[in-house]
């Protein structure tokens, strides 16, 4: 079965934040899954291979920069987009994640709805 061009899958820990965007994407017709930590988010999309990964940073048993680490290292999931979705927003970081292979980077606090659909379908829709 060919998995959906429009799926998702969010790595994040606060529960609140998970539902919110759970349902923002729903409602725009994403297909989507949620971990709410590192180790669940590695075996989901190793299991399910989505077109794109929402990855939080601070998290507890596994930060986002090691799960982004460990997919990049999966010959399995290395190719799956991941943008990291966060509101760690040191320079340091930001590079950081740049090298470990992230696709994209935004601040929680400073994008909109609207800017962080524009960013998914960037990723996901074919040109």
């Amino acid at each position: 079965m060919d998995k959906p061009l429009r799926s998702i899958l969010i790595i994040e820990d606060d529960p609140y934040v998970r539902r919110f965007y759970q349902r923002l994407f729903t409602l725009y017709d994403y297909h989507i899954d949620i971990a709410e930590d590192g180790p669940t988010g590695l075996a989901k999309a190793k299991e399910n291979k989505p077109r794109l990964i929402l990855l939080d940073i601070l998290m507890p048993k596994m930060s986002g920069l090691d799960v982004l680490k460990a997919l990049k290292a999966d010959p399995e999931t290395k190719n799956i987009e991941v943008i990291m979705l966060t509101n760690v927003s040191s320079d340091e970081t930001i590079k950081a994640a740049a090298s470990l292979g992230a696709g994209g980077f935004l601040i929680k606090s400073n994008t909109s709805e609207q800017e962080l659909l524009a960013e998914i379908n960037k990723h996901l829709l074919p040109t």
